[in-house]
């Protein structure tokens, strides 16, 4: 839902304005309608897990809720990589492209959190949501081999990353999935301009 309507907004602004302009709400609504939860574990994750000390300090900076030089500079990466991603779709495709990333971006969370249980007590996801995204995730990608490709192959690139966290920080929790999620999601719409007919 929030891939879908961040897209249809977007592709509606570049009927009757610049193609930038339908890009930049597009790209603000991605982070906007969620309160922008996955960019918050994002900066958290990049202070914590590329900070040059010993994990116990990295899960108090992980805590902390200012952000520091890692968190700025990876964001400034991201933000330049999704929007320029965003550019390279073409405005009636943003939609479907949009709902796309969205949704695989967090269906491929929550395939890691059974592998990586968020924290020590290990919450599983409820079954029920992970198989509606995962439904979601078939319809809206497989329809090209492509998408699939990219599915697949950035799916193992996220439980790469996840168990890199995990032996950074000695556990996951949700500011890491925030951070996996966010990098997935950018990561797909990257891609999907190269793999797509």
């Amino acid at each position: 839902v929030v891939g879908a309507l961040a897209g249809t907004a977007g592709w509606a602004v570049t009927l009757v304005a610049p193609h930038g302009l339908g890009i930049a709400v597009a790209f603000g609504l991605s982070i906007g309608l969620t309160g922008a939860l996955h960019i918050d574990g994002f900066l958290d994750v990049c202070d914590a897990a590329f900070a040059g000390v010993p994990p116990q300090r990295r899960l108090e900076i992980l805590k902390d809720p200012h952000h520091g030089t890692f968190a700025i500079a990876f964001f400034v990466v991201l933000c330049a990589v999704w929007l320029a991603a965003l550019w390279s779709i073409d405005p009636p495709r943003l939609p479907l492209a949009l709902a796309f990333a969205s949704c695989a971006a967090r269906w491929i969370a929550v395939a890691v959190a059974r592998v990586f249980p968020y924290g020590a007590a290990g919450i599983p996801p409820p079954l029920g949501v992970h198989a509606l995204m995962g439904v979601l995730t078939l319809a809206l990608g497989w329809s090209y081999w492509g998408h699939a490709v990219v599915l697949i192959a950035l799916g193992g690139v996220t439980f790469a990353g996840a168990s890199w966290l995990k032996s950074r920080l000695g556990r996951l929790n949700g500011d890491c999935y925030g951070f996996l999620i966010a990098c997935t999601e950018v990561a797909i719409l990257a891609a999907l301009p190269l793999t797509s007919p």
